[in-house]
């Protein structure tokens, strides 16, 4: 399992530069369920931490991609 986690300059709604943190994950084929379940409850809490401590830009959680 991959977690990915973007952060980049953009533009938010009034136009004012900030940072923008884009979060997601990915699974192997290889990937037991174990490591999967693993992943996903870091996942989440990373999102938890990242919903909650920062401010002053734009957060966009994406969840599995394919």
């Amino acid at each position: 399992m991959r977690i990915i986690i973007n952060i980049n300059q953009a533009r938010d709604a009034d136009n004012k530069r900030c940072v923008r943190v884009r979060t997601g994950y990915y699974f192997n084929a290889g990937d037991s369920m174990r490591v999967q379940n693993c992943g996903v409850e870091i996942y989440n809490i990373i999102v938890d931490g990242f919903g909650k401590g920062f401010t002053g830009g734009e957060i966009i959680h994406e969840g599995l991609k394919k």
